[in-house]
């Protein structure tokens, strides 16, 4: 073998083996070793086998707080190159310009496939770093919304109508035909409506639907707007004006309010999709499931909605072999299966035709709410926001205080430190 032949030989073998040699990170947020990991590796290992490329699986429980941890990665230099993580987050990453613009790295068929409202939300909207701003921060993998969940049995005994097409005033009337004193004991036995005010996503979705947002698009907030203090009172009014919400609805969690309407002691609530699958298991056909309230003016439903996506770190050593395993991962048949097995919404179009979605009495109401869902608000102080905006709802709705004076208070302590943090002038 002559000297030239046996150099470009070396060059084409050497080659060959850097493209088959590569290995990528890849960091999975959650996953339940019951449910989704298995499909998870399984998915994984079928990559590797298809393209030689090798691939760190890293499994971080929700318990571990991997959010926390990729920062942390970030900060040290050791970034992974693919994440899967919870949304709005990368939002929060983005702002600090610390993720990939997945535009180009992601082919256009492929973000073509997915509900549009999605990859909205997966798009970076303000105006800093300037070089992120309308640039795709993420890809969703899956998606979760929440939706009434209610007892048929309980909605049959007393005359009212399936939770689909209510306004407020519908809301507000059924509730009470559902709150009731089975036993005649002169107690209430049955509340029309559970709820959990230590979640203030059980709330603000009423300020949602009356036009109402947590922030405005320079980065204050909104709380004393009169289309937000509309909906906020709406839902305090529920408990103090209408007498539907179950005793302790303050402090509780949702678990607790989801095992009073398995016995029978709340007639509807607002939940995700894990937990309809979980009250199924319970109270079986007796559950059924519909669609939030519209206001009676603007006609909205918003509920709210949360996802899992993909992203990808600026620091990420083969971000073109993240891309691929990014896109093998959110291929139709692949998230049919992940979402088959979790229990979650497909964040394509035509995953979420499958009939085992679509033709679903349950998941095909919770498809059909996330037309018109919201994500949560993505800044550095949504923790900030959402624990001093929830301490004075809870306040107010456990002191019997006006609720508009709550969100003044609200309002007052988080302009003082989106200010003080110079987010604000």
């Amino acid at each position: 073998m002559t000297g030239t032949k046996f150099i470009l030989l070396s060059l084409l073998l050497t080659a060959s083996v850097l493209l088959c040699g590569q290995q990528i990170t890849f960091w999975f947020a959650g996953g339940d070793p019951s449910l989704d990991l298995p499909i998870v590796r399984e998915h994984v290992r079928a990559f590797e086998e298809d393209t030689g490329i090798r691939v760190n699986l890293v499994v971080v429980p929700w318990a571990e707080d991997p959010h926390t941890k990729i920062q942390v990665a970030i900060m040290s230099g050791r970034a992974p190159d693919l994440v899967k993580l919870g949304t709005p987050f990368e939002h929060v990453l983005a702002r600090f310009g610390v993720l990939e613009p997945l535009d180009g790295l992601v082919s256009e068929e492929v973000l073509a496939e997915f509900t549009p409202a999605l990859i909205e939300a997966a798009r970076y909207s303000p105006a800093a770093p300037a070089d992120m701003t309308g640039k795709i921060v993420s890809v969703p993998y899956f998606v979760d919304t929440r939706a009434i969940l209610y007892r048929k049995d309980i909605f049959e005994e007393r005359g009212v109508p399936e939770p689909m097409g209510w306004t407020w005033d519908d809301f507000v009337k059924y509730s009470k035909m559902l709150t009731f004193d089975r036993t005649g004991n002169g107690r209430i036995d049955v509340h029309g409506f559970g709820t959990a005010a230590n979640y203030l996503s059980q709330s603000v979705i009423f300020a949602w639907q009356a036009g109402g947002q947590l922030l405005d698009g320079l980065d204050y907030p909104g709380f004393t707007d009169p289309a937000f203090v509309e909906g906020m009172q709406f839902y305090y009014d529920l408990f103090h004006e209408h007498n539907v919400v179950q005793p302790g609805a303050v402090n509780v969690q949702l678990w607790d309010v989801r095992r009073m309407v398995a016995e029978g002691r709340v007639a509807m609530y607002i939940d995700a999709g894990d937990s309809a699958r979980e009250l199924y298991n319970v109270i079986g056909d007796k559950l059924g499931v519909g669609l939030m309230p519209a206001h009676p003016e603007t006609g909205a439903y918003w509920s709210y909605f949360g996802a899992d996506s993909f992203v990808i770190p600026s620091q990420a050593r083969n971000k073109e072999a993240a891309a691929k395993l990014l896109e093998w991962m959110v291929d139709a048949d692949r998230m049919t299966d992940y979402c088959r097995a979790s229990g979650f919404l497909p964040s394509r179009v035509d995953a979420a035709a499958d009939p085992y979605f679509a033709n679903d009495p349950i998941r095909s109401v919770y498809l059909k709410q996330m037309e018109e869902s919201k994500a949560w608000i993505a800044h550095p102080e949504a923790s900030f926001i959402t624990r001093v905006l929830r301490i004075e709802i809870q306040n107010a709705l456990e002191r019997g205080t006006p609720i508009g004076e709550a969100l003044e208070k609200a309002q007052k302590e988080v302009e003082a430190q989106l200010r003080q943090r110079g987010y604000i002038q």
